[in-house]
């Protein structure tokens, strides 16, 4: 208890808590002490405003006030109620409004501007304009803070024209303004018209700056983006943020690496999330050289790694086909939760080691953490990749009927995977049917690749029809089903699906190859002859093929429908962009060194096993990711047990 000498309302001033108000409040009460309103104001700033308060007190406070509120109670708690967004909000602000008008408070700019935030945010459109229409009736039409946060409820609810409507109106207009009209344009998808009234702004803040560089990035508008961003007076720690995590989301790792190293340059600090990207484009381009740096880097800079920091770790070590790696980066984080379990269960899965997967996902639920949907995703993958198919309808049902998880498009993937795999695909068909939402292109085009590896070309070619009409511009759906004819003896089907694709120019989607090597990253197309040292990396190809051809290797031409012969078809599939790949690796690497590859599409039959005896006759341990599957090479087989 306070000394009697000192006032309540001071006390109220100091509190740190909802509690402690609460505490404070109820000693007024005890005591008989009339609640004025110099102590109504930090109380009900706190509890409208502040996260850790409580809404409903403030009305309270409100409502059983001794002396009539002034404005800015009312203000305050309708700005409060538009924070938090309750289904009960918006009316909970009118009863305050129409409480105002019944105490003769009239309201003010501040009271539109927090009611028109209230609907931004209950995106309530109907309410919005009711309330524009009572700003033109009480005069605060022209109110720079009233049409700005017109402006913004305008965006907010999609409609960009009256929002540029007012924003044109107004004869007064501040940085907000433009700010809340170009995000307007941006939030809706015009980012052109975004970008135009953005060149005309006169006096641009670091929000200015900042929204439209995310907007060019979030819709892949990169080159635009990098000239906005090298236009830049000031970046700040947002717009490196912006553009390096826009630069790996968007399949251009080599631009985010080229991003981190100039920041570094500057002696600039970048955070987590830049770390995050940077590891993310390390995995993309399977650099392995280029994450145990940043690795490094991560260590000497930082004096502990958070879990989402571990998980990016754990995740680029293990899709750039170190899995040893990956888990004792795991092994040696502490605090570990379900995201750096789930990087790991995956990267297991992915890398061949589903068994170990299997361990790590019971001794995570073991450890009383619960897994989330992407866990089971990974466990699901797990299943896949052995062809269990019991124990993956196990842990199918465990997601709702034990965590409450429901199955969503990615698990259902997993499961036609699975029963593809195991050879089930009828039962993968019907299974697609029982499904309780729509299955897209990715869960069919799965069953399509299950009918390819096992010649079902009846079923095949009905999947592959319907997943051309459903989307003729996908280059993979063509070639998946001309390949399914090839290689079932029925070259006359193949060629009619490919002169569909010419009829309707689509272009497959060129293959290339990455290698690292030595810190570099090296790209090869198909039949390639730009690198530097072009004759050597064929001479060495010609080479391991002349020694795999004793041990029985005959180049599959089953699925080159050209009008060619056969030893021409040799040629063509001869030097593929991996085939080049691994030959430059094997110039520019120990002898017993692994080799890793990364490759953009679906490694070929003829690759596939290449590779498999190249791993036998070279005693060379070959790591290939695809764009479906991880092949770790070794000793004559393949991790994926010639299912990809």
């Amino acid at each position: 208890m306070p000394p009697p000498n000192i006032p309540f309302t001071s006390l109220l001033y100091k509190c740190k808590t909802i509690n402690q108000f609460k505490q404070t409040h109820t000693q007024l009460l005890i005591r008989g002490i009339k609640h004025p309103p110099p102590s109504l104001r930090p109380t009900i700033s706190f509890s409208a405003l502040n996260a850790s308060g409580d809404i409903n007190y403030a009305l309270l406070l409100l409502f059983q006030s001794s002396t009539p509120p002034e404005i800015f109670f009312f203000n305050t708690v309708i700005r409060g109620l538009a924070r938090v967004c309750l289904p009960d909000s918006l009316s909970t602000s009118l009863l305050l409004l129409h409480r105002m008008i019944e105490l003769n408070v009239v309201p003010n700019n501040f009271t539109f501007t927090f009611l028109f935030q209230g609907c931004a945010s209950c995106g309530d459109f109907y309410l919005g304009r009711q309330l524009h229409g009572m700003v033109v009736k009480n005069s605060f039409a022209f109110d720079l803070f009233v049409r700005n946060s017109l402006i913004q409820f305008y965006s907010v609810c999609g409609k960009v024209i009256d929002a540029r409507l007012v924003f044109d109106e107004s004869n007064v207009l501040d940085v907000v303004s433009w700010n809340s009209m170009i995000n307007g344009y941006i939030r809706n998808g015009d980012i052109l018209k975004g970008l135009e009234l953005f060149d005309k702004m006169p006096n641009r803040n670091d929000v200015s700056w900042n929204s439209v560089l995310g907007g060019l990035v979030k819709f892949g508008f990169l080159d635009d983006a990098c000239r906005v961003f090298k236009e830049m007076p000031c970046r700040s720690l947002v717009s490196w943020v912006v553009m390096i995590s826009g630069y790996a989301q968007n399949g251009r790792p080599k631009e985010a690496l080229t991003l981190f190293r100039e920041m570094l340059f500057l002696d600039l600090e970048p955070n987590s999330a830049i770390m995050v990207s940077v590891l993310s484009a390390c995995s993309q381009l399977g650099a392995l050289d280029h994450g145990n740096w940043v690795y490094s880097y991560i260590q000497k800079k930082r004096k502990k790694i958070d879990s989402i920091l571990c998980a990016a770790l754990i995740d680029m070590y293990a899709k750039c086909g170190s899995i040893d790696l990956a888990m004792q980066v795991f092994h040696s984080y502490v605090e570990k939760d379900v995201s750096a379990y789930t990087s790991a269960i995956s990267g297991l899965a992915m890398n061949g080691s589903s068994i170990e997967a299997f361990h790590l996902f019971e001794q995570m639920k073991g450890e009383g953490i619960f897994p989330d949907s992407i866990s089971y995703t990974a466990v699901l993958s797990a299943c896949s990749h052995l062809g269990w198919v019991d124990k993956g309808f196990y842990y199918f049902h465990s997601m709702m009927n034990v965590h409450g998880i429901r199955p969503e498009l990615d698990h259902y993937a997993c499961m036609v995977d699975l029963l593809g795999r195991a050879g089930l695909l009828e039962e993968a068909e019907n299974f697609i049917a029982s499904m309780p939402m729509k299955p897209d292109n990715v869960i069919w085009g799965t069953l399509l690749g299950a009918c390819r590896i096992h010649k079902n070309a009846e079923m095949g070619q009905r999947i592959g029809s319907m997943l051309i009409e459903s989307d003729k511009n996908h280059d993979g759906s063509y070639i998946l089903l001309s390949n399914i004819y090839a290689e079932t003896m029925k070259g006359e089907e193949a060629e009619r699906v490919r002169k569909s694709m010419q009829k309707r120019k689509i272009k497959r989607v060129p293959g290339y190859s990455l290698i690292e090597v030595n810190g570099a990253v090296h790209e090869f197309l198909a039949g390639d002859r730009s690198h530097e040292k072009t004759e050597e990396i064929y001479l060495v190809w010609e080479e391991i093929v002349r020694k795999i051809k004793n041990y029985g290797y005959n180049a599959e031409t089953s699925a080159v429908m050209f009008h060619i012969e056969e030893e021409e078809k040799e040629t063509v599939i001869g030097y593929h962009s991996e085939k080049l790949a691994l030959a430059f690796g094997f110039i520019s690497t120990k002898p017993g060194s692994v080799i890793r590859i990364v490759k953009n599409i679906r490694i070929c039959n003829d690759c596939h096993s290449a590779m498999k005896l190249i791993s036998k006759v070279f005693n060379r341990k070959i790591s290939i990711r695809d764009r479906k599957h991880y092949h770790h090479f070794e000793n004559g087989s393949c991790s994926c047990l010639d299912y990809w």
